[in-house]
């Protein structure tokens, strides 16, 4: 309701005048906007702290692998050079969360998702270097629990 009428407002005050074409028009306007956008999707909060500290997890790991990248690139061997595809079975049952680690993964260099199955929430990466596979998996399921604090779902 506060969104819908703020939009009013703006749509009104972009026409420069308060007339009864102008509200009708924004009244239209803004149930347009509401049917076409808005749904019952769940609402996330930002937690600052937490995201303070997931951001501070990608800022180490974007270090660390952008060392261990420069090193397969300098000095390559076969162990450095392998490639896989890892596939994670997320914990947290929400695509949001997924997709926000799923972004955070491919900004880490050396690693790429590929694809986030929504139905069954399984997260595909490619990863550079030969890795040992339960720790990647571990990594990725505390990166999504770094996640899930940082975006808490609002309670209505």
């Amino acid at each position: 309701m506060t969104r819908s009428l703020a939009l009013l407002v703006l749509w009104v005050a972009l026409w420069g005048e308060l007339s009864v074409a102008n509200l009708l028009s924004g009244v239209l306007l803004v149930a347009l906007v509401t049917w076409l956008f808005v749904h019952d999707e769940p609402q996330y909060t930002l937690r600052p702290l937490a995201a303070l500290r997931l951001g501070a997890h990608v800022l180490v790991n974007l270090v660390s692998s952008s060392a261990r990248v420069v090193l397969a690139v300098i000095a390559p061997t076969p162990q450095r050079s392998a490639t896989s595809i890892q596939q994670v079975q997320l914990a947290h049952g929400s695509v949001f969360i997924g997709a926000i680690v799923a972004n955070a993964i491919t900004l880490t260099p050396g690693t790429m998702s590929l694809e986030l199955d929504p139905s069954k929430l399984v997260l595909s990466v490619h990863v550079l270097g030969d890795i040992d596979e339960a720790l990647f998996r571990a990594d990725v399921l505390g990166l999504e629990q770094l996640v899930a604090n940082a975006v808490r779902l609002r309670s209505k």
